[in-house]
């Protein structure tokens, strides 16, 4: 087996009792059969009051919360099954998290959740570009997914384009964004007329530096529509505000997103001139947005290969990476400074919010060939003003 993960993976401890937002509460934990067969066993009164604080729900074993909090978190802010029976007495889901894992065939990628804010800091922190590193074991490949091979191969291609991409410092950001929009729009369209072996020109023509400059050069026809920006914005937050959140009290702050600016057309000068104070103030730390958009791409973008919804994976990708900087322009405006600790705060937050209820990413795939704030227009205005 072949292991992929980003170079920044081995990193990552957990802090415990430490973090200021346990991965013990806010949301279901689901025990593996596995795990829930061994808590069957288990003996005393410790068995006993494990197997009380076992529900079931829509045919999956979970534990009892209480309040938002797991029943088995105390106050100190540690897990009693870890004291009580190890680390191997916990379940695959607490073992696990924040890793997360994909399995292609003979290849296993592995990475860290946004979701977690410890990984968030470790993220967050890189500045220098991401290099994605290949182990191998002896562990056997016990099945194979039903993937094409021939999209298999372009899009692990596509994907590496896209990184390289992103990480071309020397073009802003904002039109790397509007070039891997654009790259997969191509191959989209390829891939819905089954012309699998023409994605090769597409990637051809992505690595050429000539084309690349008169590919920005045409992104101007996007530019100076800040109107439709500011419209835009308000219709996507709106939509996010309607999504499943994991708590009723609006953790993001998207209500207040919606309040701040939204009173009349003359706001749209505030708005503007708000996001060139924010982009002023933080430009030495840019890099941070890319690595958002670089971990979205890298957990999210092969997955492709299951559904053939290739820009759906990056609509999401980029679509993330610009709420979170929206809810961090409001941030910065409210408290006239925007430190480390307020990026991990609005991006693990967005990330557990939004991106670990299941739910939401499928709505939002449907979304993105639905609803007029996400067509490619729109998000090109949206990435270019």
């Amino acid at each position: 087996m072949k292991i992929r993960t980003p170079d920044y993976f081995n990193e990552f401890q957990c802090i415990a009792d430490k973090c200021e937002d346990t991965c013990c509460a806010g949301w279901g934990i689901v025990i593996d059969n596995e795990s829930y067969q061994k808590y069957l066993s288990v003996k005393g009164k410790f068995g006993d009051k494990l197997r009380s604080k076992i529900i079931s729900e829509n045919g999956e074993n979970l534990f009892l919360l209480k309040g938002d909090r797991c029943s088995f978190l105390n106050q100190d802010n540690l897990c009693d099954i870890y004291s009580e029976l190890g680390s191997e007495g916990l379940c695959y889901t607490c073992k696990q998290y924040p890793r997360y894992l994909e399995e292609f065939g003979n290849l296993r990628e592995i990475g860290i959740s946004l979701s977690c804010p410890e990984a968030a800091r470790i993220i967050l922190r890189k500045k220098d570009k991401v290099r994605f590193e290949i182990t191998e074991t002896n562990e056997e490949v016990t099945k194979y997914n039903d993937i094409t091979p021939n999209i298999y191969i372009n899009l692990m291609q596509c994907r590496k384009v896209i990184f390289d991409l992103l990480q071309d410092r020397e073009v802003e950001l904002k039109y790397r964004c509007a070039l891997v929009l654009a790259f997969t729009d191509e191959i989209q369209k390829k891939i819905d007329i089954n012309d699998i072996n023409s994605i090769k020109d597409i990637k051809e023509k992505y690595l050429n530096k000539d084309y690349i400059c008169e590919k920005i050069e045409s992104f101007q026809k996007f530019s100076n529509n800040l109107k439709d920006k500011y419209l835009n914005i308000y219709e996507v937050i709106d939509t996010f505000k309607n999504l499943k959140h994991i708590k009723p009290n609006d953790i993001l702050g998207l209500e207040n997103y919606l309040r701040y600016f939204w009173q009349n057309e003359d706001d749209i000068n505030i708005y503007s001139s708000i996001h060139n104070s924010f982009n002023k103030y933080y430009i030495e730390k840019e890099y941070q947005f890319e690595q958002i958009i670089l971990y979205y791409i890298f957990r999210y973008f092969m997955k492709a290969v299951f559904d053939y919804d290739v820009l759906a994976k990056v609509k999401f990708s980029l679509i993330s990476f610009i709420i979170i900087k929206e809810l961090s322009v409001i941030r910065y405006f409210e408290s006239k400074e925007f430190l480390d600790s307020d990026i991990v705060d609005i991006a693990h937050t967005y990330s557990k919010d939004i991106e670990h209820l299941e739910e939401n990413v499928e709505v939002l795939q449907e979304l993105f060939e639905t609803n007029s704030e996400f067509s490619f227009e729109n998000f090109m205005i949206t990435l270019i003003n």
